[in-house]
């Protein structure tokens, strides 16, 4: 198998690159899998000794590294003219041996730099490994071009075609453990030029050809073609048809190196290398691809805020169908003594106050306003009557003592107007309020039991592909060679999230089908 061996390349080839094994590790598959890699850094943090490195990997490997600057020229890219061609066969082509046609893996410093004649040739070489020499198309043995800068390119000077070209786009930076830093400049000198890499981790040309096939076999499951849909659309930058089939085969690529058949979620990881272009977007980005797994991944399609929903329309209509409430509650006038209404402290009795037709009418009003101080209303014996003075006296003998005043009376309002003061009618509750719940009929029941056995048998089949995923990728989540393993937590707690969702609403589809199942007929009043 193909990993084991990469393994074994990688360690070798990051002997020495501190804190840059992540960054080599990717230089190489994006060679592998025929792309090309932008790194983006300040000088002096190894993107040249990577680029040197890598060519150490194929076997007779040969490299190419240029400085551009704005007097670059093509010559010094691709090889001199040919003046022998020239003179002898009328010939315009170049000699492109120990040039970057003939190289196995090139590196461009400054990349941005490069004049139009340039760029134009090169974007060729980089999408399809073809540079046009004189009147003949030549096939290049690039594995990889790396270019570097400490920039992005220019908006409007028209690199946008030369910029979409490079799949990968790497951050650079120096080295932050200061263990590590230690280390470094108390080591040995490095020695950059020197092949790291033992004979038989060299990869023949035979076995890329070989893999390259390979590679186009291995299977796009449809739960990571959903999820690259899915980011493809919730994405807010642009990326071109183009970048997104080449972003693909860079997971293919990744899939084949760790010995799977197919695709998984840590290869989606290697997604968020390949989308962002400002240096604003780096963190944005990783974090929304990270979201989007966590979110997405291994779902097998499960919806779980749509499935409550439809719990919740289930709910609703068993309740619709078998319980009602019945509110007869309101409001109404306060009745003293089976006679009267009340206004504050004031009094008429109910009879007059029902014959009452007119928005505005007079009534008699019985008030202790109308009394001198210390009169003092009591319950007597005899029913409701006043204490004048020490001295029982009924409401009877008290109408002598009362005035008129006006009552204003509308469809739900009522007040009273005396001296120009106005006062609310008095009120108090009436009627209840009771649930009424019915046996639900045979035939409801049974298609209430059709959805809930259509709804388990969806969550089982969830469920039994969760297991699935666990079984098959547990395994080696964590020993992806191209992705760290601690993005590997992500996954494991959406599966395990996941699952627990799973198992709650298998208990709430169990409450809701005995719940229906044990109705029987009652009136409760609440």
């Amino acid at each position: 198998m193909a990993k084991a061996k990469i393994r074994s390349l990688l360690q070798e080839l990051c002997e020495g690159l501190y804190e840059k094994e992540g960054i080599a590790a990717l230089a190489l598959l994006a060679s592998l899998s025929g792309e090309s890699v932008f790194l983006l850094g300040p000088p002096g943090v190894a993107k040249s000794l990577i680029a040197r490195r890598l060519k150490f990997a194929f076997k007779n490997g040969s490299a190419f590294e240029y400085l551009m600057s704005q007097f670059s020229t093509p010559d010094e890219i691709f090889g001199p003219l040919s003046i022998s061609k020239l003179k002898d066969e009328d010939k315009y082509e170049r000699i492109t041996a120990r040039y970057l046609p003939g190289a196995s893996v090139a590196f461009l410093d400054e990349i941005w730099k490069a004049g139009p004649s340039i760029q134009n040739a090169l974007l060729t070489i980089l999408n399809e490994k073809i540079y046009r020499n004189g009147e003949q198309e030549i096939r290049v043995p690039l594995r990889a071009i790396i270019a570097a800068s400490n920039e992005l390119p220019a908006k409007g000077q028209g690199l946008e075609a030369l910029w979409d070209r490079f799949l990968l786009r790497i951050p650079v930076k120096g080295i932050e453990n200061i263990e590590t830093f230690k280390a470094m400049i108390a080591g040995p000198s490095q020695a950059p030029l020197s092949d790291p890499v033992s004979p038989k981790n060299k990869i023949t040309n035979p076995e890329y050809q070989r893999w390259k096939a390979a590679i186009n076999c291995i299977a796009l499951p449809d739960s990571i073609l959903d999820l690259i849909a899915l980011i493809k659309t919730q994405y807010t930058g642009y990326v071109s048809d183009r970048r997104w089939r080449k972003i693909v085969h860079l997971l293919r690529t990744s899939a084949f190196f760790n010995d799977r058949k197919a695709v998984d979620l840590m290869d989606c990881f290697l997604i968020s290398h390949c989308l962002w272009s400002d240096k604003e977007e780096i963190a944005k980005t990783a974090e929304f691809v990270r979201d989007m797994v966590e979110k997405y991944g291994y779902t097998g399609g499960f919806d779980g805020d749509g499935f409550r929903e439809e719990l919740k329309e289930l709910q609703s209509e068993i309740t619709g169908a078998t319980r009602t409430i019945q509110d007869t509650r309101g409001t109404g006038p306060t009745l003293y003594s089976n006679t009267y209404y009340r206004f504050g402290y004031e009094y008429i009795k109910q009879q007059d106050f029902h014959q009452l037709k007119e928005e505005s009418a007079s009534v008699r009003l019985y008030s202790r306003q109308t009394l001198s101080a210390g009169y003092l209303y009591k319950q007597g014996g005899s029913g409701f009557g006043m204490e004048v003075n020490g001295r029982s006296m009924d409401l009877q003998t008290l109408f002598t003592l009362c005035r008129e005043a006006r009552i204003r009376k509308s469809e739900k309002t009522f007040s009273l107007i005396a001296d120009d003061v106005e006062y609310e009618l008095e009120t108090s509750g009436i009627g209840d309020k009771r649930r009424i719940t019915k046996k639900p009929e045979a035939g409801l029941v049974k298609a209430w039991d059709a959805r809930i056995a259509r709804l388990s048998e969806y969550l089982k089949e969830r469920k039994n592909l969760l297991d699935q995923y666990r079984r098959q990728d547990a395994k080696h989540l964590r020993d992806n060679l191209f992705v760290p393993p601690e993005n590997a937590g992500v996954i494991e707690a959406h599966i395990a999230a996941a699952g627990r969702e799973i198992d709650k609403l298998e208990v709430e589809i169990r409450e809701i089908q005995h719940r229906y199942h044990h109705l029987e007929d009652e009136d409760v009043r609440l």
